[in-house]
């Protein structure tokens, strides 16, 4: 349930139409992903932050999480200044780095950190089942929100499982080590990891069925969209073509 901590909240980013938020949310995140220009990348990264600051998410959680994405991308700046030809920057005994491979981890660290304040601000700061109704308002198959929807219900479900496993695995004095025997265990509990997840999945789908279960889910209530998701939208706009231009 890791994926709703940021949806409480009182911020006018928390009171907006899902729909209008998703809406916002794809075109950005398309546009900080492709574009290759430093300026565009770094405005995006700013309207992220201001986003994040509407919801009144600085937190804590939101560091560790930015910490999280911020950890992969120092593998990035170990490898690739060393692994593009171009003008060189600096050298260290037979390293040399390049001012091409420089710039290219420093705009991808800028584009992951956009992305993920975006994804943080804008769908995190609703709860799955509101953006569950609201994609299926916006006529995404219903299909793909049904898997959508029980990929998040029960990945809690397996995590469960792996805890409880892990727990009778160290009461039984196991203690992973650099060994064959350590390697196979793992093994091991993989595989069952799988079978208690396809035992609890059948379950689950059987216990639906008995309710009565056709592959959708009804909607009992609608969303109506108000004046403050228009302006939303409409500066949300404002902002991309003002990137674009960038």
């Amino acid at each position: 349930m890791q994926l709703e901590v940021f949806s409480n909240g009182t911020s006018p980013m928390h009171s907006l139409h899902p729909s209008a938020k998703l809406l916002a949310y794809l075109p950005l995140i398309m546009q900080a992903a492709l574009s290759n220009n430093i300026y565009q990348v770094s405005a995006s990264l700013a309207v992220g932050i201001i986003l994040t600051g509407i919801a009144r998410l600085y937190s804590r959680l939101l560091v560790q999480r930015i910490a999280v994405v911020n950890v992969f991308m120092i593998f990035l700046w170990i490898t690739l200044p060393f692994s593009i030809s171009g003008d060189p920057l600096w050298s260290a005994g037979p390293l040399t780095a390049s001012r091409e491979g420089t710039m290219l981890p420093f705009l991808i660290t800028l584009k992951a950190n956009a992305i993920a304040l975006y994804t943080i601000s804008l769908p995190g700061t609703s709860t799955i089942m509101s953006l569950s109704h609201a994609m299926l308002h916006l006529r995404i198959p219903g299909k793909l929100v049904t898997v959508f929807y029980f990929f998040y219900r029960y990945i809690g479900v397996i995590a469960d499982e792996y805890s409880k496993m892990l727990r009778m695995l160290h009461a039984r004095g196991f203690r992973s080590k650099t060994s064959l025997h350590t390697i196979r265990v793992y093994a091991f509990f993989t595989g069952m990891l799988f079978i208690k997840s396809h035992e609890r999945s059948e379950k689950a789908y059987n216990a639906l069925l008995m309710k009565g279960f056709s592959g959708k889910f009804p909607l009992l209530a609608h969303f109506n969209f108000r004046r403050q998701d228009l302006i939303f939208g409409c500066l949300t706009g404002c902002l991309f073509l003002v990137i674009t231009l960038l």
